[in-house]
């Protein structure tokens, strides 16, 4: 049996069937009109009534009067069908043309989604991402909408609500609530212990600080500026020792290029200046060689406001030193020279810090470039962060001699991806990339966001000239970017020097996360990671985003976050089922397998009675520690601390840690041989284990690890 329906406007592109019981459950009432059958939304009808009853109440209605009494004949755009979604509310009605519902095609679509099921291609994608779903329906997949009311997409909910998603793509702001812990479908997120998130400024500044652990030369090695989260009173006083040192290096710097040209018969400026910043340095570099640890008499000088009043005075050019006999000229250019080569081996930054020592301060809980303000002033820095308790901030060494297209400073958005899927932790880098643009030419004189700021949020509401040579989106594609290093005879440095860098950063930066990332089974997580070229081609890491913006603003971005998402599909789905599957642009950079291990080790207790002097004598008793199955190792019975009263009978002795077992990656973050991490408790398992066979049970002291 079929149920006519005519209605006037567009129909489906395709053709489901559906029952009439689906019918009435979906659509609500059905009335009928002389030949129509009108459709009313169940909103508008808070009676509920069978299929059977609504069937035979089908009579002609009486057409609607005015307020005169006079007869109203109805039109068909009065009448009420139902919205697509809530969201879709406002829409033009839809109606149906001679419309009729087949049962063989409503049969085919349960087929359908019961297939998916069982296949577990299920998925569910919070946020507006048409090509990550155009691809992943490329494959047969299905997707669990919240809601829908087209009888095909409302049929799916329908079936798929008590039904888990198998792949989860979900922002950061997402709450998960996990019941099964069984339940493991690809989810797009990886979480980290707060101190190595790298995605939050508070994160990445410890994992700076601990990075030299974890760096490999020529594998991974990361390059980014100077970064002090402002959050102590000790961190507040490396910030200013950084920067008091940044004036000085920066001050010497110039002066290893100049100082012959900077004295004048006019001048009025003592060399003094140049004494103490030479000797400001000079105790840095002795820091950086841990001499100050060792001798007393290395005793940190300080630069008084007078001094640096001078040296932003001379930086200007609105001072000069007073005229010297040309021998002493002579000496104390070479002494600048000699202090100024050896210093950059310890200061590689002296090279890229220009001469006006600018800060860049970011709020640690923003992103877009919210929040974010230079200073070229460490009282007026600290200050403003004073101003502002309730907020963490991170100060960043500014780097005032980028690498410039066109008079205008730029960025580069990388993206790269970490997977944990089959046992097997990858790194995968995207081998396409695109560069952000300032709106207006680079000028360190002027503190505003359109010169310094190249993020897409903040740039689209500023306009550039009409003159610039760059496009009015504010962004290059990386051939663009290629192109253009071919112009200046460094065609090769993207393949040779800028992609390789950026690499080694990242593997640097991921590979430190490792000890604190929580790993679960098929997670997964794309990341966006913003780096900057400077004018001698070093580039250098500035942060790394979570949850980048993925829409099509303007056609760079229309082509590449297309092509990643659709990438993306290649890395999870394709390639985890079949090694030989393509993987796009994406590059795996690194890749560490760890095995599942049993949590065995957790919660070990040692039950059992002291054997009193009627069952055992002394002399009968072993001479060496007792040997612990769990481990092959001994046991030192000496130790209070394992035993803790073992001569009573019933005494426990739990192991919160585990014994002679490492759970977790048994390997070091680059490959490397990880040293066993053994907890206070178990580590006297181990600490004998290297004796002899006759050896006493008497232990020497623990070696420190």
């Amino acid at each position: 049996m079929h149920l006519k329906v005519k209605i006037v406007k567009d129909i489906w592109d395709h053709d489901p069937g559906v029952d009439l019981a689906d019918v009435t459950l979906q659509l609500g009432k059905i009335e009928t009109s002389r030949n129509d059958v009108i459709l009313r939304s169940k909103n508008e009808e808070p009676q509920k009534q069978s299929p059977l009853k609504t069937l035979e109440s089908l009579e002609e209605p009486e057409p609607p009067e005015d307020d005169c009494g006079a007869s109203v004949e109805m039109d068909s755009s009065s009448m009420n069908t139902f919205p697509r979604s809530k969201k879709d509310a406002d829409r033009k009605y839809r109606f149906l043309n001679s419309y009729s519902f087949n049962f063989e095609k409503h049969k085919k679509v349960k087929e359908k989604i019961a297939g998916a099921i069982e296949r577990k291609n299920v998925f569910q994608i919070v946020g507006p991402y048409p090509a990550l779903r155009k691809a992943l329906r490329k494959r047969n997949w299905i997707e669990k909408a919240h809601e829908g009311n087209e009888y095909e997409e409302a049929l799916i909910t329908k079936i798929l609500r008590p039904h888990n998603a198998d792949f989860i793509w979900q922002n950061r702001n997402t709450r998960e609530n996990k019941k099964d812990a069984s339940y493991t479908p690809y989810r797009s997120r990886i979480y980290y212990e707060r101190s190595s998130d790298f995605t939050m400024k508070e994160g990445l500044v410890k994992l700076i600080d601990s990075i030299q652990w974890s760096q490999e030369e020529g594998i991974a090695e990361l390059d980014c500026p100077r970064t002090h989260l402002l959050n102590s009173e000790d961190a507040i006083t490396r910030f200013l020792e950084d920067f008091q040192l940044t004036t000085c290096t920066s001050f010497l710097y110039h002066l290893n290029r100049y100082l012959d040209s900077m004295f004048n018969e006019d001048g009025t400026k003592s060399v003094d200046i140049v004494h103490t910043a030479m000797s400001f340095c000079r105790y840095h570099m002795a820091c950086a060689r841990h001499e100050d640890i060792d001798y007393q008499e290395y005793c940190e000088p300080l630069l008084t406001p007078e001094d640096r009043s001078t040296i932003m005075e001379i930086l200007r050019g609105e001072a000069k030193f007073a005229m010297l006999p040309g021998y002493e000229i002579l000496s104390l250019v070479a002494q600048v020279k000699k202090l100024v080569l050896e210093a950059t081996r310890y200061f590689q930054d002296m090279k890229i810090d220009g001469v006006q020592n600018v800060w860049i301060l970011k709020p640690g809980n923003r992103c877009r470039g919210l929040g974010i303000m230079l200073f070229d002033d460490d009282r007026k820095l600290l200050d403003f962060v004073d101003s502002n308790p309730d907020q963490k901030y991170v100060a960043q060494k500014y780097i005032e001699r980028p690498m410039l297209i066109h008079n205008t400073k730029f960025d580069i958005r990388q993206y790269f991806l970490v997977t944990f899927i089959n046992n097997q932790l990858k790194i995968w880098m995207y081998h396409n990339c695109y560069l952000r643009f300032s709106s207006r030419e680079f000028n360190l004189d002027d503190f505003n966001e359109s010169i310094h700021l190249t993020n897409y949020s903040i740039q689209k509401y500023y306009s550039r000239s009409e003159e610039s040579p760059l496009p009015v989106y504010n962004m290059w594609s990386c051939e663009e970017f290629q192109r253009h290093l071919q112009t200046l005879g460094k065609g090769y440095y993207w393949e040779r020097k800028i992609y390789p860098d950026m690499k080694k950063s990242i593997l640097a930066v991921v590979s430190a996360s490792v000890d604190g990332m929580k790993i679960e089974r098929n997670m997964f997580e794309l990341y966006g990671a913003d780096f900057m070229v400077t004018e001698n081609f070093r580039t250098m890491l500035l942060e790394i985003n979570s949850s980048p913006d993925l829409s099509a603003s303007t056609k760079v971005t229309e082509t590449i976050c297309e092509a990643v998402l659709e990438d993306l599909v290649k890395v999870i789905i394709d390639n985890s089922n079949d090694r030989r599957a393509l993987t796009g642009q994406f590059e795996c950079i690194w890749s560490l397998e760890i095995p599942r291990v049993a949590p065995y080790g957790f919660g070990i207790s040692l039950e059992g009675k002291a054997l009193g002097p009627k069952a055992c004598s002394k002399s009968s008793l072993a001479t060496g520690p007792p040997a612990c199955a769990m481990n092959r190792t001994r046991i030192n019975t000496s130790d209070s601390s394992i035993l803790n009263g073992s001569d009573r009978p019933g005494t426990k002795v739990n192991c919160k840690s585990p014994v002679g077992l490492v759970v977790g990656p048994p390997m070091g973050v680059l490959g490397r041989p990880r040293p066993s991490l053994i907890g206070s408790a178990s580590s006297s398992f181990s600490r004998n284990a290297s004796g002899s066979k006759g050896s006493s049970a008497s232990s020497t002291p623990p070696s420190s690890m």
